[in-house]
């Protein structure tokens, strides 16, 4: 199959030219690699369509609790989509730049106003750049609506799964955020329980865990982090 591609040094050129507000195109930079048909990307076009019109309905969202609900969408955008794509950076730079570039100043505001905007769309950092991330936090949960749920939640995300191991295993990543979206921990004590589940990965095969299971198992860690805490007086 193939499918498009932008590389890193054109990315970073072409995105200051946006940043600059210069309407470039960016097809004529585009390379496609693969062999056979092309790649069917009219449902992703079609969501970036969407998601602005929606920014453009209500201009107000949270961009946090917006992403959330947007990383469902991105997920079932690209469903179609070869594992091996997914894994080309070069493929979500292009998708950056050429459908979602709007969406993604919105996002990132601040930083693109002070200029530090490449690492939200050049994918070189799967928990930085918005695309992958929001695809990366929808996929741990396998496209559930708990990727919606965390209000506040974007450090959780980033923190606690899709940088480890537990975005691999969406039984755990579905009992642990549902449990986060219940019984919320602070900053600090989803901390330590982020690390016992981690540690878990030496000795105990999680990927084997179904959704009971898993939820047994986050339940017995939030119960004994929950009782240290009682008992240091917090």
């Amino acid at each position: 199959m193939r499918y498009p591609t932008l590389s890193r040094s054109k990315c970073a050129e072409l995105a200051e030219k946006l940043r600059a507000g210069n309407r470039v195109s960016i097809e004529p930079h585009v390379r496609w690699h693969g062999t056979g048909e092309d790649l069917e990307l009219a449902p992703i076009e079609t969501l970036a369509r969407q998601i602005m019109a929606d920014l453009a309905e209500r201009p107000d969202q949270d961009p946090e609790e917006f992403e959330g609900a947007a990383s469902i969408e991105l997920f079932k955008a690209l469903q179609h989509v070869p594992v091996e794509i997914l894994d080309d950076r070069g493929f979500w730079r292009c998708l950056s730049l050429q459908y979602f570039w709007d969406y993604i100043a919105w996002r990132e505001a601040e930083p693109f106003a002070a200029g530090n905007h490449l690492k939200y769309v050049d994918a070189s950092l799967n928990a930085e750049a918005v695309l992958p991330r929001m695809y990366l936090r929808a996929c741990a949960v396998g496209g559930h609506r708990l990727a919606a749920e965390i209000r506040r939640g974007v450090d959780f995300w980033r923190s606690h799964v899709i940088r480890v191991r537990i975005g691999s295993a969406p039984p755990i990543a579905r009992a642990f955020v549902e449990k986060q979206a219940q019984e919320r921990f602070a900053t600090g004590d989803i901390r330590v329980a982020a690390k016992h589940l981690n540690r878990l990965w030496a000795n105990v095969v999680l990927y084997v865990y179904d959704d009971q299971s898993a939820k047994h198992l986050i339940d017995s860690i939030w119960h004994e982090h929950r009782s240290r805490a009682v008992a240091a007086g917090h």
